[in-house]
């Protein structure tokens, strides 16, 4: 069976769909069917094989124009119901960020997103709100990683927020994750925006430790396309380490041109 993985918000859960005959690209927008209903999501797993999840859902089409009309409205819809929750929650709760909102395909229900110190319970400004504008608001309490990534932002690196590009991961952010990429452990190098270890980390610690595993240590003798040397240093985005040659000179050396002399 062929599986389709979409997400239907920034840096959000990858979920499998039947892709039902559909052959959708990479980023291309499709309508699928959900518990929830329909829903407006983003391939970001173009047709494969893979193991069935259960329950499984399927795609019904590929978005189109006017679907993407709809759902720009639906966008400018759900901010104006941001505001307007916002201004009530600052008159009654010190303390409460309002960071996003998100209308349902079918137009009939907004969840609101908020963080706060303690736990809040927000549902009777929803209620209330919900009652005057005729729609279903929810109110969902969120962690700081997640407010972070639905309020956006560019990180330490200069580029936009890891957890707003990228589809969240599965696994969990160690600071062993660090201490593999030989990064300082300290807080100003190691956490993000929201306070809590950098996405990235996470996104990145797979390459790391493939070329660990596959890199000569440090101070080995490595025969290279332009003679013998010694590993003086690493280079892990370009997969390839520092060797200093016989007449001194320090030149990079991919990992497929290198050989370790044995002893």
């Amino acid at each position: 069976m062929s599986l389709v993985g979409v997400v239907f918000q920034s840096g959000g859960a990858v979920e499998l769909f039947d892709a039902a005959g559909l052959e959708p690209a990479w980023n291309e927008r499709v309508i699928c069917e959900t518990a929830r209903g329909e829903a407006y999501g983003r391939v970001v797993q173009p047709p494969h094989e893979g193991a069935v999840p259960d329950p499984l859902f399927r795609l019904l089409r590929i978005a189109t124009p006017e679907d993407e009309a709809l759902r720009r409205q639906q966008r400018e819809r759900a901010a104006e119901v941001r505001r307007e929750f916002r201004r009530h929650v600052v008159a009654r709760h010190a303390g409460v960020k309002v960071h996003g909102a998100e209308m349902s395909f079918n137009g009939q229900r907004v969840v609101v997103g908020f963080s706060a110190e303690d736990r809040v319970d927000l549902r009777p400004i929803a209620r209330e709100l919900g009652r005057r504008l005729r729609l279903r608001v929810d109110a969902r309490q969120m962690g700081p990683r997640d407010g972070a990534r639905i309020t956006g932002g560019y990180g330490l690196c200069g580029d936009v927020l890891c957890c707003t590009r990228f589809p969240a991961h599965e696994q969990r952010i160690t600071l062993r994750m660090a201490k593999d990429q030989e990064l300082p452990v300290n807080p100003g190098r190691v956490t993000g925006l929201c306070g809590r270890l950098r996405c990235c980390l996470a996104f990145e610690h797979p390459l790391y430790r493939s070329f660990r595993d596959r890199a000569p240590a440090v101070g080995e003798t490595v025969e290279t396309p332009e003679g013998r040397g010694v590993v003086r240093g690493v280079r892990v985005p370009e997969d390839a380490v520092l060797v200093r040659l016989a007449d001194d000179r320090e030149v990079p050396v991919r990992l497929d041109d290198l050989t370790v002399v044995e002893r």
